[in-house]
């Protein structure tokens, strides 16, 4: 039976060609009739309809449903297929795979570089809810018409607290040595593990441990997994960073690796930054606003571009032009209002229109005070004149004023300069503890210093304490990760006229308030 007779009848989608077919499901083109689009259909295959399997399926659905991010393929619905099969329809990518891409060539760095980015903030987006993928591969990345990848198929997806290496569905050549053969708890530096060796496989053709032409059967591909170091990518345009990173990425033992996704993608900004490029922007779902209790609510209809603020309005007794107060609510006439001040309400609140000029008729004296009601006027008593005396002693007073203030100057106590302020905490070799025991400290900040056939890499951070520890990560000569840990802020490398790099993580002597991520820096 052909493909097409297979093609299950969904309600509403029309079904219009097959598009692939993978270990447990098939994936169809239908169209969707409200809203008319375009939408592929990914179908449980009929022998695969067991209870395990169905299960799994439905959690693929509920998983990428409630992933929502620009490089995660979009779930529009489920349901079960009028002959009993459970359904996912998503998005529809009309676009190949990365492995449709790559397999008709290697791709450019720069395009290497940005699929790393975006994919690993797909993956983080996924581990920030507890989820790992499991099996990232190029076949599992479709790209969008914009040129952006789309990570799909979270089929054999787990929780972080409750995966273990016993899924046998595993693709081998992008999987980590863990996941095959149990040597360490699964946790989200698997999933950093098979992007890095998808990345890898982008640049040269082929996955890492894959032999042209020799024994590549999932058991021999295994044993070179668990066994045989990272090769090179063999690519002169491919910097020594990027291999570096590639292989710490890969490392057989889960700790040597970047510790979370996000890490990862800082990892492959700071190489787009070393080679000129615009750095991929790292995409993760932000914390929704909350409106104050009691706070101002700006007027939705009116147009703001959030630079202005409204003057508040001040409520002041009108008096018409006899000097009577109006009572509130009281018609006025606006030509005898004196201080009434008119405010278009369609207009820029920033521009306040002038006051309407008072008529001529009761134009007065600006010294003459009315008074509250409708009593007579009472005018101000004309200021009284001064004498020549009176003026002599003023000036008298003044002069004396004057010879105090200077001979206080001369003469009085010399004030202390003002302290200086406390200076910013950072890390001094030197030094003493600052106290900070009990908080986290800064970020480090690493400047790397060639002296002759070495360079020397020092950091400084906020909140540093004498008893701190320094942990770096670094490649030897023979291309091996190393750790170390150090007392000083300061560690020397080789240096061969090529960029070196660490990584450094701080923890309290105490063992409190450990750093959690590392932080990379380059040099040369």
């Amino acid at each position: 039976m052909s493909n097409v007779q297979r093609a299950p009848t969904i309600p509403g989608l029309t079904y219009k060609g097959f598009l692939g077919s993978g270990g447990f499901a098939d994936v169809y083109l239908y169209e969707s009739v409200s809203p008319l689009r375009n939408v592929a259909v990914k179908v449980l295959h009929e022998r695969a309809r067991s209870g395990q399997l169905m299960r799994r399926f439905a959690d693929e659905a509920n998983t990428m449903a409630a992933l929502e991010h620009p490089y995660i393929v979009r779930v529009y619905s489920s349901g079960v297929t009028e002959d009993g099969r459970p359904y996912i329809e998503m998005a529809y990518y009309p676009e190949d795979t990365l492995a449709q891409a790559v397999a008709r060539g290697p791709l450019p760095v720069a395009e290497v570089l940005r699929i790393g980015v975006q994919l690993a903030s797909a993956i983080e987006a996924a581990h920030r809810v507890g989820l790992l993928h499991r099996d990232i591969k190029p076949a599992n990345v479709l790209i969008d018409k914009f040129g952006d990848p789309a990570l799909t198929d979270f089929g054999i997806a787990s929780h972080l607290h409750d995966a273990d290496a016993s899924d046998s569905s595993l693709s081998v050549p992008w999987a980590p040595p863990e996941s095959m053969f149990a040597t360490a708890a699964l946790d989200r530096r698997c999933d950093v593990y098979s992007l890095a060796a998808t990345l890898w496989h982008l640049l040269v053709g082929h996955s890492p441990f894959e032999v042209p032409g020799g024994d590549n059967k999932p058991a021999a591909m295994m044993v070179r997994v668990r066994d045989l170091p990272v090769p090179s990518t063999g690519r002169s345009d491919v910097p020594a960073s990027l291999e570096r990173l590639l292989k710490q990425a890969m490392a057989k033992n889960p700790k040597m690796r970047p510790a979370t996704a996000e890490d990862f993608a800082r990892a492959l900004n700071s190489i787009e930054e070393e080679l000129r490029l615009r750095p991929t922007p790292f995409k993760v779902a932000r914390e929704t606003r909350r409106t104050t209790p009691g706070a101002p609510v700006a007027n939705a209809s009116a147009p703001d571009d959030g630079t202005r603020v409204r003057p508040p309005t001040e409520v002041a007794p009108q008096m018409d032009g006899k000097g009577t107060v109006v009572p509130a609510g009281a018609a006025v006439d606006a030509t005898r209002v004196r201080g009434a001040v008119s405010v278009d309400p369609s207009s820029d609140a920033t521009r306040v229109r002038g006051v309407v000029p008072v008529a001529p008729a009761v134009q007065e004296d600006r010294t003459r005070v009315r008074s509250r009601g409708t009593g007579p006027e009472v005018t101000d008593p004309p200021p009284p004149s001064t004498s020549p005396r009176t003026l002599v002693i003023g000036l008298v007073l003044i002069l004396l004023a004057v010879i105090a203030l200077v001979l206080w100057f001369v003469l009085g106590p010399k004030s202390e300069p003002p302290p200086p302020p406390p200076p910013t905490p950072t890390y001094d070799p030197g030094g003493g503890g600052l106290g900070n025991q009990n908080t986290t400290p800064g970020e480090p900040v690493i400047t790397g210093v060639i002296e002759g056939d070495e360079i020397v890499f020092t950091w400084k951070y906020d909140r540093a304490d004498k008893t701190d520890r320094f942990w770096v990560r670094y490649f030897d000569k023979d291309g091996s990760q190393q750790e170390k840990s150090l007392k000083e802020a300061s560690f020397p490398l080789p240096y061969s006229g090529k960029t070196v790099c660490i990584d450094v993580r701080i923890e309290r002597g105490t063992g409190a308030h450990p750093q959690t991520t590392w932080t990379h820096g380059c040099a040369g």
